[in-house]
């Protein structure tokens, strides 16, 4: 559960973040006096930041994702091997009662 807040908070902060970025972006485009050309020029190049640190934040993303994944994975294989080890020593116990029981028998 405290996982899940955490990923909700940092995808709160990484979309408040793009949009802040593009607000402040905007506003400061828009109050310049400059030529269409060097509007279009900056905007290019605004967007090519967005572009960029939206592409960072999800490689971030990614990579809390992947250990995320290995830790499930690790703990799966884990609890196995556990409940493997558990259930080769009952059968082994089930098979000495059951020749205990053979021996009485005859």
């Amino acid at each position: 559960m405290c996982n899940s807040n955490k990923a909700t908070n940092i995808k709160g902060t990484f979309i408040g973040f793009i949009i802040g970025f593009i607000a402040g972006g905007t506003t400061a485009l828009l109050l310049t006096a400059k030529t269409g050309e060097e509007l279009r020029s900056d905007i290019k190049k605004i967007a090519k930041e967005v572009a960029d640190k939206v592409e960072e934040k999800t490689r971030n993303v990614k990579d809390l994702t992947k250990e995320k994944y290995d830790s499930i994975v690790n703990s799966v294989i884990s609890s196995y091997e556990k409940v493997k080890d558990l259930t080769e020593k009952e059968i082994e116990f089930i098979k000495k009662v059951i020749d205990e029981q053979k021996n009485i028998v005859k």
